[in-house]
């Protein structure tokens, strides 16, 4: 399996962009510069930042000799609730600093320090936030502001700034000053921001054979609002000098909403916050790490198999042939198993077969997660780690399987628990999955209508029957078929006719014979089923599957025969259905139960009761309203739950209960 850290090892083809970085900060014409390295968070930010950092210690007069830069790593993240940010970063990048001055900077370093130290204990005593006697009182905040912003606004921000900097320089006075080397005392001190930069720039301008301070900062994405802005503000007011550059890596997006979220009050003409200003004035280049293409996504994933299966000399003998053919462009896979085949000649029997099944699934798992690599390397691990976990048990399972079935859980995961629930009901191989399978393998065109004016292939009443439990007629017999047949089949179309489960249906291997139940043992992360479910006999577990279909009419069949169920059955099966609704309240069974409350009156009060327990933020909103049409106003418990409803501060639930009720109420009047 694969560690989820940085690596100095390029999989991911990235070398141009590399190279971007590398040239923006060897140019001495750009310094000092500001890079933002944008991209989603898993997209290999910090494993692109520490390659290029490795470009650049490499560049040195002899061997001998220390790199002609200075490379700082922080992670404002790692500071959060513990240190004052801004102080911590001034002190990373001085003690790099401080290692390549010379002894004659050594008094200039001591009062840089002093003054962070002296910044630090203004922090603790004011608080982070006393920075400013406002929350838009900062001058970074001012130089975001677009010039149509209300000048009222900018005049208080500037009143607010101007109270918090001469509060700052009073508590930034030490009562008692230490003598300097010079014995100048307090006349040498720093006091203020320019005087700190001003210093910071002589020592970085003389130090020996440097060419500059290059500052890595990481996790920004990571930090609360302040955080993100103390960051800022560390560099513009106090480190921005020549021969210095800072690369931010960072979401974009997550960024300007911690931005906005620092400075609620100061919009634009059109509401919008401050953020993608602020952004825009702080970076002075900006990198973008563009998603992976599907021949790069794949690319990537067959490198970290061979990566697993080789050993350092194959591995590296890959890579290079992996390099040299992503020079001609990635628009095609660097490297698959006929590559391997041409560089290694005997391919391990191991990555052989982890290459034909990557290959197999890479089509529907790109479509979810491709253009992540980090998603990607965690579907892996987790693949990985169940197949060993089950090999511990020796329970033998096969991994391209898991795969595919992994697959259908980790992207569309409604799908994989209606797959699940028929194989609650149909101990084996799932019938319904044998039906579907044939369905997108041979296309939906059928011959004979069914019972709902559609139509229907032979092979797929005959495997819906099966699936029913119902019996298969004899063939003079053929019309004389149980009602809930067509109906079963119509859930079995409807859900091989949807695109991606057609699509994850034709992917090899076919699972129509596989008994799946050892795999869900292990591909089960979300399921939702419990101790109610479990202990339901068969035939009640058939119909709360079929009670929670996708296909109207099966469900309406489904809540007519659980009313018609004995005392005894019907409350089992309630209680199982409403395990699964305060389980997944997103699901189906949100649907199933306003349908069976709404048929079987005598099942209302134990729905209500676990509509109660859902949170109001977890209702679906979209069901919110056919929950008003569907219960009955005049019951004080239908009451009660619609009032809860209406009046939480769920976002849009209220607006959808009011206009529903409304909407009840009017057409009861006429």
């Amino acid at each position: 399996m694969w560690a989820d850290n940085e690596t100095e090892v390029d999989l991911l083809g990235f070398d141009f962009l590399v190279d971007t970085l590398f040239v923006a900060l060897t140019e001495p014409r750009l310094l000092p510069l500001t890079v933002g390295l944008l991209g989603d968070w898993g997209s290999g930010k910090s494993s692109l930042m520490r390659i290029a950092q490795q470009e650049l210690l490499k560049i040195r007069d002899d061997e001998d000799s220390p790199s002609r830069y200075v490379c700082v790593e922080f992670s404002p993240w790692q500071y959060e609730d513990y240190d004052d940010v801004k102080v911590a970063l001034m002190t990373t990048v001085l003690d790099a600093v401080g290692t390549r001055a010379g002894g004659d900077q050594q008094d200039q370093m001591s009062r840089l320090r002093r003054f962070v130290q002296g910044l630090g204990r203004w922090g603790r005593r004011g608080g982070r936030v006393a920075v400013s006697a406002a929350q838009t009182a900062t001058p970074l905040a001012i130089q975001a502001m677009d010039p149509s912003i209300d000048p009222q606004v900018l005049d208080v921000t500037k009143a607010a700034l101007n109270a918090a900097a001469s509060e700052a320089n009073k508590l930034l006075e030490d009562p008692k000053p230490k003598q300097t080397a010079s014995g100048n005392g307090m006349a040498d001190a720093i006091t203020d921001a320019g005087r700190f930069r001003a210093e910071f720039a002589k020592v970085i301008a003389t130090l020996k054979d440097v060419d500059a301070v290059a500052v890595f900062i990481d996790d920004l994405d990571r930090c609360l609002p302040e955080t993100v802005v103390d960051t800022f503000e560390a560099i513009r007011l106090f480190l921005n000098t020549p021969k210095t550059a800072y690369v931010l890596a960072a979401n974009q997006a997550v960024v300007e909403s911690a931005i906005d979220s620092r400075y609620p009050q100061l919009r634009r003409p059109d509401g919008t916050g401050i953020g993608a200003d602020y952004l825009e004035k702080m970076l002075q280049l900006k990198v973008a790490i563009p998603p992976l293409s599907a021949p790069e996504a794949d690319t990537y994933v067959n490198l970290l198999l061979a990566e697993l299966r080789l050993d350092k000399e194959q591995f590296a003998k890959v890579l290079d042939e992996t390099r040299r053919r992503r020079e001609a462009g990635n628009l095609q896979v660097a490297f698959n198993i006929g590559v391997a085949g041409a560089v290694l000649g005997d391919v391990p029997p191991d990555l052989v077969r982890d290459l034909n099944w990557a290959a197999s699934i890479a089509e529907v798992l790109g479509g979810g997660l491709r253009g992540n690599p980090r998603q990607l390397k965690r579907f892996l691990n987790n693949l990985l780690l169940k197949h060993r976990s089950a090999q511990r048990r020796k329970i033998a399972l096969d991994l391209p399987v898991l795969a595919k079935l992994m697959v259908l859980e980790e992207q569309h995961f409604s799908d994989f628990q209606r797959l699940f629930d028929w194989q609650l009901t149909s101990p084996g191989p799932i019938p319904e999955l044998a039906a579907a399978e044939s369905i997108a393998r041979a296309g939906s065109t059928t011959s004979e209508p069914d019972d709902e004016g559609g139509t229907a292939r032979p092979d797929e009443r005959e495997t819906a029957a099966k699936s029913s439990g119902a019996r298969r007629t004899p063939a003079g017999q053929r019309g004389q078929r149980t009602p809930q047949q067509p109906k079963v089949a119509e859930e079995v179309r409807a859900w091989a006719n949807k695109s991606h489960v057609g699509a994850w249906l034709r992917l090899e291997p076919p699972l129509g014979e596989v008994d799946l139940g050892p795999y869900f043992t292990y591909s089960r992360d979300k399921l939702a089923f419990g101790v109610a479910v479990t202990r339901l006999p068969p035939h009640l577990q058939e119909l709360l599957t079929r009670a929670q279909a996708e296909v109207a009419g099966a469900r309406r069949l489904a809540c007519e025969e659980i009313g018609k169920l004995p005392d005894y059955e019907r409350v089992q099966l309630v209680e199982a259905l409403v395990e699964v609704l305060t389980r997944r309240p997103g699901g189906p069974a949100f649907v199933a139960a306003l349908e069976l409350a709404e048929r079987a009156p005598d099942t209302l009060s134990a729905i209500c009761d676990a509509l109660m327990r859902i949170p109001p933020e977890a209702v679906p909103r979209g069901q919110a309203g056919n929950a008003v049409r569907r219960l009955p106003a005049d019951n004080p418990t239908v009451s009660a739950l619609l009032d809860r409803w209406e009046s939480s501060n769920a976002s849009g639930l209220k607006s959808v209960i009011s206009a529903a009720r409304e909407a009840q109420r009017r057409s009861g009047r006429r």
